[in-house]
């Protein structure tokens, strides 16, 4: 072998040596940029069946903003009241009604037909 083909042939390795640290050793995947305002999802809906002369659940703890539906699987009719809400409506026998419950606190859920039936709601 001649020894311009040896200088080149080191030449040539040393360059894919340096080629191949430089890839190695190269830039990573940018790093995310933290967010400083909390990120929230809106609340998840949440269902209440009214079926034999129960709520079910009996205790719901939920975050602000949710919307509750009270679905009333009874031939018969039942009633949401809250009194510390001013909330007070009928549900006929298998029909709903929705509220978002926006205020903070632990509240008293009955229905005015049958005071066996009660709930306790945590809004959070």
């Amino acid at each position: 072998m001649s020894q311009s083909f040896v200088v080149r042939l080191v030449v040539l390795c040393a360059l894919c040596s340096f080629a191949f640290a430089a890839t190695a050793c190269g830039g990573s995947d940018p790093v995310p940029q933290q967010n400083n305002a909390q990120q929230t999802s809106a609340p998840k809906d949440r269902s209440i069946v009214m079926y034999q002369f129960k709520f079910n659940p009996n205790t719901l703890t939920i975050p602000a903003g949710t919307k509750v539906t009270f679905q009333n699987k009874d031939p018969e009719r039942h009633n949401v009241n809250i009194a510390a809400l001013n909330v007070d409506h009928n549900v006929d026998p298998n029909q709903s009604w929705s509220h978002t419950f926006s205020t903070k606190g632990e509240f008293a859920v009955s229905n005015r037909f049958s005071q066996a039936m009660s709930l306790t709601l945590i809004v959070e």
